[in-house]
């Protein structure tokens, strides 16, 4: 295919069929280098064409320097394009801010050399239009990057870095080699468009008997090294690393030349890029629980960036070690570029920005960076949401080819294995070509890719309804309290005397009791037990007093049987019961003795007269004297009855003993001390009851010895 001309390509510019950027990036870039005797023509045919009017001058001027560029640099262009074409290098390439774009390899980070300052009478609307870079006034470099902030010897400003890339070849850093007196160099690890990476021995820390003297030094190759602002970019890709102090970003110690040879030295990784782990692991993609790791540190690595107002720029999976423990750590923050923060001081809005490079990775570029936007934190999102596809599927979501040709060509990123709808819905939204449409931030993804329970994926709908049932469950368990709570205040007033629905006898206060249920009763008994039991202390004396005449023990019994049937403990119930037992014995002997009839003494057999009997005064018995045997009631009745008291008796004294027990457990000695006096009333020979007795009495001494009052 035969080379377009320079006044082809002006006509097509001119009749519309390409846009400015097009014409100054891609034409002029495709048309390469040509001929001295042509390149002199062209030059006289824009002047004459600006001359004549047929050409806006401020075009004319752009098309003179751009051709002025390529023809200078156009060997170092063909060189550095045709390495880049192997790896996902780190390049000096034409710049790529314009629409549409051709690269000749889709992994390459493209640099573009910059151009001369635009004059004047450029047109109005270049405001908008994505230029080519252009150099600033020496003026205004100058103090740029006046001081290293990377911790090296010395000073080094613009001017030193200019001197050092007019050098038309440096030193080479070969192994053995001993950097600054410092830095000894055993073996390469790494080669990218930027330079060579070795490993290095600290000779400082060997002196200082540090276990781990091994640093990760950058050299800078002569191609980076001869482009203008390129010292500068890496210069802050030390500053800017320095100050993105994380677990998930390398550590970058220092930044410093050895004559020629300008170099960095950073943090050795011991492990291997991203890029060979997928191409060795994950060639077929990885389950997202073992990708999940890798994800999450990238995107803490990139959280921090943003945080402190980075943008990398550059993210793919070649800029990212993976230590032997797993561990991701983002590196080669050398064409990252500062994004605008509110409130920044004036001389940070005028610091180097290595965007001006127009350096970007075309497979992993958004959209917005393709066409030379502002950086933003999405830029990094679209490349992480890139990379993750790769992670899990072994490819990348539009087969390497860039944001713009994938939205033309209405590509559609793969299907993930293993995911659910809103895994994989977040993945392709941290993929979206339109930043509108991408996630914000890192922690989108992250936050999008963790794995929820069930209660989750049933949505919020449900978990409202949910929450409405328990909170009627709630309510109406309140409200049944409520009610069961005014159910037995009502009950307990009616044991009270003043009360005008006062019980009028014991049944009518049982079947109330037993409306309440058991646990009702439980309440009662806590909150008004004593009413309890002295309104049934009042019904027994009711039925048994003899002092009073009322000896009806059956109407008792009644009322002593109630305890039993309803479950109530009341111990004073008991102690009357026991009493009115005793007292009903204790009447039924007078009787007995008075009803059993004089015993009459049988006759002797004898032959003389009976003498006349001698009258015998009737005297009682004496108290230990056992009754006499009334009819119908024997000795082995008398026995039973005494056994039935006693076992009674017993019963009660365990019960109060039981009680005792407890209150003491609850430390509550008080009453533990109530119940033991009681029980020993009852069974004054309980042991039991004297050792609870003496150990309650000894804890509430102790308790009381305690207490202190300040």
């Amino acid at each position: 295919m035969a080379t377009p001309s320079l006044s082809a390509l002006v006509e097509a510019y001119q009749a519309g069929q390409l846009s400015l950027p097009a014409l100054l990036v891609d034409a002029l870039t495709e048309r390469g280098v040509v001929p001295p005797d042509q390149h002199a023509d062209d030059l006289q045919w824009i002047a004459r064409m600006r001359e004549e009017g047929h050409l806006d001058a401020g075009v004319a001027q752009l098309v003179c320097e751009r051709l002025e560029v390529l023809q200078r640099a156009g060997e170092e262009v063909a060189s550095v394009l045709a390495a880049s074409e192997a790896d996902e290098a780190t390049c000096v390439a034409p710049s790529v801010r314009s629409t549409p774009i051709a690269f000749h390899a889709d992994e390459a980070t493209r640099v573009a050399p910059p151009m001369l300052p635009a004059t004047d009478d450029a047109p109005a609307d270049q405001a908008t239009v994505v230029k080519p870079a252009s150099v600033q006034p020496e003026a205004t470099r100058t103090g740029v990057t006046g001081s290293r902030t990377a911790g090296g010897t010395g000073s080094i400003d613009a001017a030193a870095w200019q001197g050092l890339a007019d050098v038309a070849s440096s030193d080479q850093a070969t192994i053995g080699m001993l950097l600054k007196g410092r830095f000894l160099i055993e073996r390469e690890i790494g080669r990218g468009g930027m330079g060579v990476v070795f490993l290095a021995r600290d000779e400082r820390k060997v002196e200082a008997r540090d276990r781990d003297p091994y640093v990760a030094v950058k050299v800078l190759n002569d191609e980076f090294r001869r482009h203008p602002d390129s010292l500068i970019a890496l210069q802050r890709e030390s500053r800017r690393s320095q100050q993105l102090a994380h677990d998930n970003i390398v550590r970058v110690y220092d930044f410093d030349k050895d004559g020629t040879i300008v170099f960095m030295t950073m943090e050795y990784v011991d492990g291997s890029d991203l890029k060979t782990l997928i191409r060795e692991s994950a060639f077929r993609g990885m389950p997202l629980a073992r990708a999940r790791p890798l994800i999450e540190g990238m995107a803490r690595a990139l959280k921090r960036a943003h945080d402190a107002g980075v943008v990398h720029s550059d993210f793919k999976p070649g800029n990212v070690m993976v230590t032997c423990e797993g561990m991701p750590k983002v590196f080669d923050f050398g064409i990252a570029r500062a994004g605008k923060q509110p409130g920044e001081a004036a001389e940070d809005q005028t610091v180097f920005d290595a965007g001006r490079l127009g350096a970007l990775t075309p497979a992993y570029a958004s959209l917005e960076m393709i066409q030379g936007r502002p950086p933003q934190a999405t830029d990094d999102i679209y490349a992480l949401g890139c990379v993750a596809f790769e992670l899990l599927t072994g490819k990348h979501p539009f087969d390497r080819v860039s944001a713009e040709v994938a939205m033309r060509e209405g590509r559609k990123p793969p299907a993930v294995p293993g995911l659910t709808r809103r895994q994989y819905r977040t993945l392709c939204d941290a993929v979206a070509f339109t930043a509108a449409q991408r996630l914000k931030s890192a922690d989108q993804l992250v936050e999008g890719l963790r794995d929820v329970g069930l209660g989750e994926r049933l949505g919020r709908p449900l978990a409202w309804t949910l929450v409405g049932v328990l909170l009627l469950a709630v309510a109406g368990w309140g409200a049944l309290g409520q009610w069961r709570a005014r159910q037995v205040a009502e009950v307990a007033s009616r044991f009270q005397t003043a009360s005008p629905r006062h019980f009028g006898d014991e049944a009518e206060a049982a079947a109330a009791l037993e409306q309440l249920g058991e646990d009702g009763r439980k309440r009662l008994m806590l909150d008004r037990g004593d009413q309890v039991q002295q309104f049934l202390l009042d019904r027994v004396d009711a039925y048994w007093n003899p002092a009073k005449g009322r000896r009806d023990y059956a109407a008792a019994e009644r009322v002593f049987e109630l305890p039993a049937r309803l479950h109530l403990f009341l111990p004073r119930l008991d102690l009357r019961r026991a009493a009115v037992e005793k007292e009903k014995q204790e009447l039924d002997r007078p009787a007995m003795v008075k009803a059993s009839p004089a015993p009459v003494p049988a006759l002797p057999p004898q032959s003389t007269p009976v003498p006349p009997p001698v009258p015998v005064q009737q005297t009682r018995a004496p108290a230990t004297q056992a009754p006499a045997a009334t009819p119908g009631r024997t000795p082995s009745n008398e026995k039973h009855e005494a056994a039935g008291s006693s076992s009674r008796m017993q019963e009660v004294a365990a019960g109060l003993l039981r009680e005792g027990e407890r209150n003491f457990a609850q430390q509550n000695y008080s009453a533990a001390i109530a119940n033991a006096k009681a029980a020993l009333q009852v069974n004054p020979g309980d042991a039991a009851a004297r050792r609870l007795l003496r150990r309650a009495q000894q804890a509430q001494q102790q308790a009381m010895n305690s207490i202190s009052i300040n």
